[in-house]
């Protein structure tokens, strides 16, 4: 019993000095408030038509599927025929040539979606465009609509000396994070990244959920050394999760409140 409680007070101070130390040396240099009327196109481009991973939605730039009201963004998703799909939605991310970043603290405050089949993401692509998954992939925050308790954090990156199918050298590193406080649908939470240049450290709050150090895996095409941009999305359905069913209550929104980047 001693063992357990030292061990779990060594995980509360750790947390407390990393979220310190992120205070103390990190200021922000980039953040997206969503206090204007619509969203900035200066900013942020739309994703628009299918996807990938068997999801079901169309993504569209309509102000029916991403919109701003009272300070937030929603990226909303429908039920509906529209160009062969049974589902629309809305995918946004930062110029994908031109606004990135290296390391740093990447950090959203958000509210999921509730039902079978949503699938929100908060997640970071490279601007180096050689080819998913060669340049790497960070998920900061992916949500499963069936699993409201639940979140995760995930890498994906090609692993040293496969030379065959991306199916075959793609490797992955993911964890799940569970709160019993309440679902992730009924209030906002703050998602967060810290990325250095040793490792990559995840956040639901104050919390570390998972650290992965970059010496500790073996890669080809050296991944996470390059800006990456960032990427929100509402998919409905796919590989990831059960698809929707007469159950799932349409329409549903995952609303951003705030998107921040801070740098040292």
């Amino acid at each position: 019993m001693r063992e357990i409680i030292a061990v779990a007070t060594l995980l509360i101070i750790a947390n407390l000095i990393a979220e310190t130390a992120f205070s103390q040396d990190y200021k922000l240099v980039w953040s997206e408030e969503f206090n204007g009327e619509s969203i900035d196109s200066d900013t942020w481009n739309f994703w628009e038509g299918t996807a990938y991973n068997n999801e079901l939605q169309y993504y569209t730039p309509r102000s029916k599927n991403a919109y701003v009201e009272e300070g937030k963004l929603y990226l909303e998703a429908h039920r509906e025929n529209y160009r062969g799909m049974e589902y629309t939605s809305a995918r946004i991310s930062t110029d994908s040539t031109q606004i990135g970043w290296k390391y740093g603290r990447f950090e959203a405050r958000l509210k999921m979606p509730e039902g079978k089949g949503f699938w929100p993401a908060f997640w970071l692509m490279p601007i180096r465009d050689i080819d998913w998954p060669k340049g790497g992939e960070i998920d900061i925050m992916e949500y499963r609509g069936n699993e409201p308790y639940t979140t995760s954090g995930a890498i994906h990156f090609w692993r040293g000396g496969c030379e065959g199918e991306t199916l075959d050298c793609r490797r992955f590193f993911v964890k799940e994070f569970t709160t019993e406080e309440s679902k992730l649908s009924e209030e906002f939470h703050i998602y967060a990244l810290q990325w250095t240049e040793d490792e990559l450290t995840w956040y639901f709050e104050d919390e570390i959920f998972q650290r992965i150090r970059f010496d500790e895996f073996d890669t080809e095409f050296n991944p996470f050394s390059t800006p990456f941009y960032i990427i929100l999305n509402l998919a409905v359905g796919g590989d990831f999760l059960p698809n929707p069913d007469e159950s799932t209550e349409f329409p549903q929104a995952f609303v951003v409140d705030y998107v921040r980047v801070y740098q040292k």
